[in-house]
């Protein structure tokens, strides 16, 4: 099979296991029979993140049932007719110091803390990194940005 699907790069805080319980409640309102990494899911509130392998990243699949399943196996992660597709999440901890001399490009509702963030430094301790793997460009693809956006919302603790 061909490489599919487009990634989307974050570097996240150590929140990353909450908002992914958030990201996957997200995932199975869009799909009641989620299936995740293969598995139905029975509660999301009472799923928990795998930990990964130290060597390795972690992943996380989701798709609607079995038939998105037999559908991934054959076409990768691809749109299928009902403009839907399986989709993952790979993610990795890290430890140790992460520092970025400009924060710049703040997305948020509230202008104060556009303010007091937009060009500070960022240092960081533990963090994940986290390539959210769509079936297409978020850029050209609906369903693919209302991953995107489904993920960067699961951050909001309050939501």
């Amino acid at each position: 099979m061909d490489l599919t699907g487009h990634s989307t790069d974050f570097t996240v805080d150590a929140s990353f296991p909450d908002a992914m319980r958030r990201f996957v409640a997200r995932a199975r309102h869009r799909w009641p029979q989620l299936l995740l990494s293969g598995e139905p899911v029975a509660q999301e509130m009472d799923w928990r993140l795998p930990e990964p392998d130290d060597d390795y990243s972690g992943i996380v699949t989701f798709s609607s049932g079995p038939e998105m399943e037999d559908f991934w196996e054959e076409n990768g992660y691809a749109l299928d007719d009902s403009g839907h597709g399986p989709y993952a999440v790979f993610y990795r901890r890290r430890t140790g110091p992460l520092h970025a001399t400009t924060v710049s490009g703040i997305r948020t509702d509230d202008p104060d803390v556009v303010q007091a963030v937009e060009g500070t430094g960022l240092l960081m301790a533990e963090y994940y990194t986290i390539s959210l793997l769509t079936p297409e460009d978020p850029a050209a693809d609906p369903f693919s940005a209302a991953l995107v956006d489904d993920f960067v919302g699961s951050f909001d603790a309050t939501v």
